[in-house]
């Protein structure tokens, strides 16, 4: 009995079983053909290898456009030309898939353009001065280039006495002369843009030079040139000096030597282009020095601020050019000017040789001064007047002006003056007045 239970019991347990296994879900197993990429995109020229799966199965191969793309028996796929087209797998049990191929144009690396970094612009020669540097930039040609080359550059220049170049491309000049700068890819070195390269002079276009001189015979004096612009490079910033009469002065080097009494011209221009110079006139003299101004008088003028009674108090009158003092001054009429001109004819007492007029405007203030051309008349008889010069200075700013003169001798200077800086009109000019002053008035000279 208990054995029959045993058995029963044996089997009603194997009949549960079997009857939860037919109520489990269904499996639904797909069969399909899998590869390594669902989609494909090559560039003209390029290859890629399909690997299909389940390898227990064989696979044939079919394109849909063979303009597009090839395909051979093992699945390696060749693109053509741009365009789409699909890859046909079927297996030998009867699946199949199809992979979409996009097939891109292929633009290959073909050249360099070169930029200005500074400014953008297109470079295809360079002219530089001395001392100038330039960092070019770079783009492919075409910039949307899908050839398989990095663009990686080397730089190159034809001659590093004349001009080098850096990693960076930037452009440096060492010596006048002419080069070529090259660029290329580093993997396809048939890919290169050259360019010309000339490193060119910054040309001395002035020279400047201490102004007229007075010299005192057998006493040497050293002239120092300014070459402008100071940044000039030249291959030959060399000087030659000529003098117009070397029985008044010789010159060498800048060095003048007065060795007879009278006047001459110094020459000073540029060994390579003599139309750049400038001239130095110079006065031989004796005993040449600042005239004594002690018994001095001026005799005649015609504007003054004394002249309005309530600035009487302030002694601004044209003696004051003779007192020594850069803080007192002659100062014009102020608040109802007069026209221009202004005159003042001073009496040195006797006749002196005249080699240079300076006139001092007030050093306390700026702002004081407001004179800007007029002439010098001399005369022995105050009757008889001889325009000796004209004078104008271009700024307001320095606080004295020197005016060199030929060395005509005379007793009586008249001092005129034409324009000034501001009027007391701006729209009427001259003929409004100003508002001028002037504290010393000097000569340099000699009996």
């Amino acid at each position: 009995m208990n054995r029959f239970l045993c058995r029963a019991s044996f089997i009603f347990a194997g009949l549960l079983m079997l009857a939860a296994c037919s109520e489990g879900p269904e499996r639904n197993v797909e069969y399909t053909i899998y590869t390594t990429q669902s989609s494909i995109e090559l560039i003209e020229g390029e290859e890629f290898q399909i690997t299909a799966s389940p390898t227990t199965q064989a696979f044939a191969y079919e394109t849909t456009d063979a303009k597009v793309a090839t395909v051979s028996s093992t699945g390696l796929v060749r693109a053509i030309s741009d365009g789409t087209c699909f890859i046909n797998i079927t297996s030998s049990e009867g699946l199949s898939r199809q992979i979409p191929v996009d097939v891109e144009m292929l633009l290959l690396l073909e050249g360099i353009d070169l930029f200005n970094k500074a400014n953008l612009t297109p470079v295809s020669s360079l002219s530089l001065l001395g001392g100038q540097t330039i960092e070019l930039g770079t783009g492919a040609v075409p910039l949307n280039y899908n050839e398989k080359i990095p663009f990686n550059l080397i730089w190159e220049s034809s001659d590093e006495e004349v001009v080098t170049v850096d990693e960076r491309g930037m452009v440096t000049p060492v010596y006048f002369g002419n080069a070529e700068i090259t660029v290329s890819v580093v993997d396809k070195p048939s890919v290169k843009k050259v360019i010309p390269v000339e490193v060119v002079e910054n040309p001395i276009t002035t020279i400047q030079v201490e102004g007229n001189l007075v010299l005192t015979l057998n006493k040497k004096q050293t002239v120092i040139p300014v070459l402008l612009p100071s940044n000039y490079d030249v291959r030959d910033p060399s000087l030659v000096w000529h003098s117009s009469d070397e029985s008044i002065v010789k010159v060498m080097d800048g060095e003048i030597e007065p060795v007879g009494l009278g006047s001459a011209v110094v020459t000073v221009s540029l060994n390579s282009n003599p139309a750049v110079f400038t001239e130095i006139a110079v006065i031989v003299a004796f005993n040449p020095g600042t005239l004594s101004r002690s018994d001095w008088e001026i005799v005649d003028w015609n504007s003054c601020i004394c002249e309005e009674p309530q600035y009487v108090s302030l002694n601004r009158t044209p003696e004051k050019m003779l007192d020594g003092n850069g803080t007192t001054f002659w100062g014009s009429k102020w608040d109802v000017s007069k026209p221009f001109p202004y005159y003042f004819i001073f009496d040195m007492k006797r006749a002196y040789k005249i080699y240079r007029i300076s006139i001092t405007k007030p050093t306390n203030t700026a702002w004081r001064g407001n004179i800007k051309s007029g002439y010098f008349e001399i005369s022995d008889d105050r009757v008889t007047w001889t325009k000796l010069s004209d004078w104008g200075v271009e700024s307001n700013a320095p606080r004295e002006h020197a005016f060199a003169q030929d060395g005509s001798s005379a007793r009586y200077i008249r001092f005129v003056i034409s324009e000034a800086f501001e009027y007391k009109n701006q729209a009427i000019g001259p003929a409004s007045g100003a508002q001028c002053d002037i504290a010393e008035f000097n000569v340099l000279g000699e009996e």
